[in-house]
């Protein structure tokens, strides 16, 4: 998986990087914000670090931090973590020694300067049984909707034609996020008023057992890949950390400790529809 995620929790981590319980207007030196998710079945890639910035800053990104000491522990095995290309304060795991699996529990550590951060999660289980109602959804444009009426067909067939469902099993109080993207080589935009918008979406973590995917949600045609991921605890409390009022200073929902940000493991199901011109 890419790291698509940073779109969903883009206003929650602006929110964790500007405030503190020492002083909402100047952050603590130094202060380490971890944003760090791993996935089940896959290589682990995802885990920025970053410092802090001031409340009324007009900046919009922190500062990354490239000279971190990055582990993940599991088992009591300590794998040890190098730094991605580029200026981005990305980390990963350079082998294939380590893997992902439902409940695997894991611990991450940080030391950076004298600062030692960590924190810890657990894999969960993968959705079960995550099914779709049809593996095609159709774009009709005005004179093809003429067309069809003309021949009789229903606008209730077509509204049909348009949409699809994602199914899955209940289980407990678990969440989910849904993400859609397309897969093709190269996607083609349905139209241009789309612009630079991604060929992809992601849901807020719900728990509802029915998700409705939608032909106007989709901006290219062919294949995609509809992604249901179970979340933990921490990850729902970041994401609800984001509605966080700017006149409420109180420091957002964490389980890092010494730090700030969210270590978060997540585990998913696929299933595949192609959209394509009605």
């Amino acid at each position: 998986m890419n790291r698509t995620i940073i779109l969903i929790l883009s206003i929650a981590m602006l929110i964790l990087v500007t405030c503190t319980e020492d002083s909402p207007i100047s952050p603590e030196s130094d202060l380490i914000v971890v944003r760090s998710y791993i996935y089940a079945g896959e290589p682990v890639y995802d885990i920025q670090l970053t410092s802090t910035l001031p409340l009324g800053s007009e900046e919009t990104k922190a500062p990354p931090i490239n000279d971190a000491s990055v582990s993940l522990i599991k088992n009591g095995q300590q794998y040890d973590l190098v730094l991605s290309e580029g200026d981005s304060g990305y980390y990963h795991y350079d082998g294939n020694e380590l893997t992902v699996e439902a409940g695997d529990q894991f611990t991450i550590q940080v030391n950076y300067k004298d600062q030692q951060i960590y924190g810890s999660t657990n894999v969960p289980e993968a959705p079960v049984n995550v099914t779709i109602s049809s593996t095609t959804i159709m774009f009709p444009d005005f004179d093809t909707i003429w067309e069809l009426r003309q021949q009789g067909i229903s606008m209730d067939s077509i509204r049909k034609s348009m949409t699809l469902t994602v199914n899955r099993e209940q289980v407990s109080d678990a969440l989910y996020y849904i993400l859609v993207e397309n897969i093709d080589a190269n996607p083609l935009a349905v139209e241009s008023r789309f612009g630079d918008r991604p060929n992809q979406f992601i849901s807020q973590p719900i728990a509802a057992i029915e998700y409705t995917v939608n032909a106007m949600m989709m901006t290219h045609l062919g294949k995609h890949r509809v992604k249901v991921y179970r979340v933990n605890q921490e990850y729902a409390d970041l994401y609800q950390s984001r509605k966080q009022d700017s006149r409420d200073l109180n420091e957002p929902l964490t389980n890092i400790v010494n730090g700030l940000g969210v270590f978060s493991a997540f585990n998913s199901e696929s299933v595949f529809f192609v959209f394509k011109l009605l």
